[in-house]
Order: structure tokens, then sequence, then C-alpha cells
């Protein structure tokens, strides 16, 4: 079969890799055994402590296969007309599918001058996905490419809840604000979720920011003597909670 791959070739590559068919490029992604690592066993904690849905971990179980988990969700986004990858060949150690370009984030950091511009189509491809009722689970700007001017979203290995997926669109918004941070694109909380608000016609800013209020309690963090700690995804969050506690 053209899209089948070569046993040497997935041996010898990582795990999500382009590679060239005859002149067209696809990527491929194997299956990796499911474990949970210390950022799951704290997040399970801390779920524990506060019961808030937003913070439920939604890593797979060990028996589950995340290959033929994300090729399920892959094939119904694209039913939901959703911009995701083609699904080229699949079988259960690994899938193939078409090329949707380049990393968004590093595409807008080669763009800057046009940073708002490609931040607002991603949002509204994630906007797309809310409104047919779909969550994504991890919407960095890093799980969105660009292909001849149109965003597609990649990387579906989150395992959402069905019960909460209101609770999980906003959680998502959340992640895409805080990955702008990270990447140090200075988001504008507020206008990114008017935007949202327009799109969806679900109001979020409110929800959104009593979240992070609740957590204005780590600033001491970035004081004394933990200022001169390395925890940059600690003040990342930080800065996007001072962005709203204004």
């Amino acid at each position: 079969m053209k899209y089948q791959i070569p046993t040497e070739v997935l041996k010898l590559n990582p795990r999500v890799f382009k590679y060239d068919i005859n002149g067209e490029i696809v990527y491929v992604k194997k299956r990796e055994k499911n474990k949970k690592h210390f950022g799951h066993i704290l997040q399970s904690i801390i779920y524990k402590i506060t019961k808030n849905p937003m913070l439920i971990p939604t890593v797979l179980s060990k028996n589950e296969n995340e290959v033929l988990f994300e090729i399920k969700k892959i094939l119904k986004l694209k039913k939901d007309e959703v911009n995701v990858p083609d699904i080229l060949f699949s079988c259960e150690d690994y899938f193939v599918m078409s090329d949707t370009g380049e990393n968004l984030k590093e595409y807008i950091k080669s763009h800057i001058e046009k940073k708002n511009f490609y931040v607002e189509k991603a949002l509204g491809e994630l906007c797309r996905l809310h409104y047919k009722n779909n969550v994504h689970g991890g919407s960095q700007i890093r799980n969105f490419t660009i292909k001849d001017e149109k965003i597609s979203l990649i990387d579906f290995e989150e395992k959402i809840p069905e019960k909460y997926i209101d609770e999980f669109k906003i959680r998502d918004l959340l992640v895409f604000i805080l990955s702008l941070q990270k990447a140090g694109f200075d988001p504008d909380v507020k206008k990114i979720c008017k935007i949202y608000e327009e799109k969806t016609s679900k109001e979020v800013y409110e929800v959104l920011r009593k979240f992070l209020i609740k957590y204005k309690w780590i600033y001491f963090l970035n004081r004394g003597i933990f200022s001169k700690i390395r925890m940059k995804d600690v003040r990342d969050f930080i800065a996007v909670i001072e962005k709203v506690d204004k």
C-alpha cells in the first residue's frame, strides 16, 4: 500500500516524523506506551483537592491504544468539518496523515508583524471546534498548523469526559492563552475572550477570570527568593492572572 511505512523507517525515527513518499510529504505518528508523568500525578492530586472539572487529568489509561483513539477522534472532527489532517493509512501501531503545514507558533515568530491576524485565525478554528461541541484538550498554539493560509488543528490525544464538555471549552481557551504567553506573544485576554464570545455566543471572560483569580495566592512565587528560581511555566501563569486582575 502506498502509505504503509517500512518497519526499518519506523524504528529509525521519533514518535512523530515527516516522511517523503514519492515526492509527497506526509506525517507519521507511532504508538507510545501510555505512562503517567509527574505532571499528571500532580494534576490528579490537585483535582482531588479542588474537585474542579477543569483540572481533571485527560491522559489515556494503560490499556487504551492512543493511536486508535486519536484516529477515531480525527475522523469525527473531519465529519464535523473541522480543519484536521486527512488519515491516509492506519493500523494499531501508527498512522499516516496529510501535511497540514508549518507549526503556527514558529510561523508567527517569522511573521511577527501579523501576529494578531494569525492568532485570531487560530482562535477562529478553535471556536469552530467548540461550536460543533468538540474540545481539544491540548489547544496550545503549537498544535495549530498553517498551509496556504489555512489553519488546521493537530494532536488529539486527550480523553475528555463528555459530561464536562462546557468546562473543557473554557480550559481549551485558557490553554490557548497560556501558550501565547509562553511563546512571548503577550496575549490580550479580554480581546481574545470578546472574539470568542462573538463567534460562539458563549460568555467566557468572567468565567475564566473567576477561575484565574482563585489562584492569585501564588503571586508569592514571583517575589523574594522564589523570584530567583527558574519557574517559567509558573511565571507565565501568574502573568495571565495579572492580566485579568486589574
